[in-house]
């Protein structure tokens, strides 16, 4: 847990340091062509970047005020001021609730704050919104194994890794979880966000 762990930190680091640009109109194109690339490499460098790439189609917003909210918000959070980013990325989900970057940043720093309910609700927000958000469900994996909801853990594990295969210590906490007892079914609604997984 503690090598997952460093690597989502990483990965958050990574998503906040992400450069914020004006969105093309064929974003959604561009996402499935980097996570075709994603799942097919094997060069580490080039994960990283395709990795990097990704996070950076997250975070770009079209309209300028929206924009910097998310700038705002990002930079509030660098600078751990939690509470203020909260406040930033609630009036970005408030003009823009179909942007998932925006959920998944307030989940973060949800997170950051020791809030799971809070976090959960919009990690499950998430991924309404972008249901390949291998972040959010790493995110949510980490908290479901520390509310020892093994299977719920699991089963975003691996949702996380059908997305991203190269998350670093994700296997290994997977056997960890099924060591204990966890086999990732937990019903018709294994991830506890109100919908089966995909």
């Amino acid at each position: 847990m503690t090598l997952l762990r460093t690597c989502l930190f990483a990965i958050a680091g990574l998503m906040l340091g992400a450069n914020v640009m004006a969105q093309s109109a064929g974003s959604g194109t561009v996402l499935d062509t980097l996570f075709a690339k994603l799942r097919s490499a094997t060069d580490p460098t080039a994960i990283q970047s395709l990795e990097a790439a990704i996070w950076e189609q997250w975070v770009m917003v079209p309209d300028m005020g929206q924009r910097a909210m998310m700038m705002r918000g990002i930079a509030e959070m660098q600078q751990q001021e939690l509470k203020a980013s909260i406040e930033t990325f609630t009036r970005l989900i408030d003009v823009a609730p179909d942007l998932s970057e925006a959920w998944n940043k307030r989940a973060t720093a949800h997170w950051l704050m020791g809030n799971f309910t809070a976090s959960l609700a919009d990690i499950c927000e998430t991924v309404k919104r972008e249901p390949r958000h291998f972040g959010a469900y790493s995110g949510l994996g980490m908290i479901r194994a520390e509310m020892g909801e093994n299977d719920r853990a699991i089963a975003a594990f691996e949702l996380a890794r059908k997305w991203n295969p190269h998350i670093v210590g994700i296997d290994g906490e997977i056997e960890r979880l099924k060591a204990l007892g966890g086999d990732g079914s937990a019903g018709a609604d294994p991830l506890g966000c109100g919908r089966p997984s995909t």
